[in-house]
């Protein structure tokens, strides 16, 4: 098992750095999880032994050196004692262990004899609370009154086919996703997500209302000749006529891949506060979540803080993510099921091949036909369109449904 002193003198012997890469397949352990080498390194990091400055891990040597363990000192061997010399030493012995048990003794007559388990159990339902009566009152909410009780469901537009797939109480499109909800994105790589989330992002920040876009897998402006973030967004733009200044004042871009620092928890979630406060953010894309939490098994919940946060400060968020499976038209996500319980509603933009009768049904296409599909899986807010939509992503770059939106129908 790899210890904190193998990576430090892993780092030492390439010069005081090295990549959390470099680190993971010289010393033979996984990137991440438990007993990692980001484990590692994040407990060295608390310690002060070593820094992150960008994409290194750097060795901070004095406190480096101040961990290493210390030499053992030798010491200067002496003879074994004599049987008079042992036997002089057994009353000494006799004595401590009499003390011992003469102290343990006391401590258990002092000590009350436990209650029963039930009593236990229930203890805490019989604890006093007259003196946190006050606090604890403001816990606890009471319905308003009637004409307050019930606000108008609204949505937020985003302009694209979404917009129909939510439904009123009386079962018309609520011509919008529901504002301030809290959606995840999910499908393969390639299915269409972030064509989609671009598109949402210009459409939303040209209507005049504000956008924080934070980007995890493109760079958004590159001094290279790549086609960046920046450029397809402002061709889409072109496209659909929409006045880029007016897209330049409303929308921010959160950019992990030029700021790696931004990978790291605390500085993004500080700086999507800044963002989100300083600008009234009204529509927050994370595209995708793993730029929130390396490790996937924490993922959840660093979803769920984001989530929280949105909703208490009336943001409406997409939070993009993958299909961790072969099965394809369900929940299986990245960060599980679980990650999809921290949100409001789930919206599938996948692709795979017809088997099952009521996708050949919804799809109007035949067993084992290749299709791009775009479906609400669920939605704890409002009621939504519950079929399968087919979808192609067309010659303009766009995601679009195959047949027309008035059509949808439930």
């Amino acid at each position: 098992m790899v210890e904190e002193i193998d990576v430090i003198d892993f780092l030492k012997d390439r010069g005081g750095q090295a990549t959390l890469k470099d680190i993971s397949v010289g010393l033979g352990i996984p990137k991440y999880g438990p007993n990692s080498a980001y484990a590692i390194l994040q407990s060295l990091k608390s310690k002060g032994i070593v820094d992150r400055k960008g994409e290194m891990w750097i060795l901070v040597e004095t406190k480096a050196e101040a961990q290493l363990p210390k030499p053992a000192v030798p010491t200067t061997p002496t003879t074994p004692p004599t049987i008079q010399e042992a036997k002089a030493e057994v009353p000494e012995v006799d004595k401590i262990v009499e003390a011992v048990a003469k102290t343990l003794t006391e401590a258990v007559k002092a000590t009350r004899t436990p209650a029963d388990e039930w009593e236990l159990a229930t203890k805490p339902m019989k604890a006093e609370i007259e003196t946190k009566e006050e606090k604890l009152s403001a816990f606890v909410l009471k319905p308003d009154e009637a004409v307050e009780a019930k606000k108008p469901l609204v949505g937020l537009p985003t302009g694209t086919f979404l917009d129909s797939l939510f439904l009123t109480p009386e079962g018309t499109p609520l011509n919008g996703i529901p504002i301030c909800g809290q959606f995840a994105i999910t499908g393969l790589p390639g299915a269409g997500k972030s064509i989609l989330v671009e598109e949402i992002a210009i459409r939303v920040a040209a209507s005049g209302r504000k956008v924080l876009y934070a980007t995890a897998e493109d760079i958004w402006k590159s001094q290279t000749p790549r086609f960046d973030l920046q450029s397809r967004m402002k061709q889409k733009a072109d496209i659909l006529g929409l006045d880029w200044d007016k897209i330049r004042e409303n929308l921010f871009i959160l950019d992990t891949v030029a700021f790696p620092e931004l990978r790291d928890w605390n500085v993004f979630a500080e700086t999507y506060r800044y963002v989100a406060e300083r600008e009234k953010i009204e529509l927050a894309i994370i595209d995708s979540v793993t730029v929130l939490e390396a490790y996937r098994g924490a993922l959840k919940y660093r979803v769920m803080e984001l989530a929280r946060y949105n909703q208490l400060h009336g943001i409406t968020g997409l939070f993009v993510n993958q299909r961790s499976a072969e099965t394809w038209d369900s929940y299986d996500m990245a960060g599980g099921i679980g990650l999809a319980h921290n949100l409001d509603g789930t919206i599938i933009v996948d692709y795979g091949r017809v088997y099952w009768q009521d996708q050949q049904h919804d799809l109007q296409a035949s067993r084992g036909e290749f299709v791009r599909i775009a479906r609400v899986l669920d939605c704890r807010i409002c009621n939504f369109v519950r079929r399968r939509i087919r979808i192609d992503i067309n010659s303009d770059g766009f995601v679009r449904p195959v047949e027309p939106v008035k059509n949808l129908g439930n």
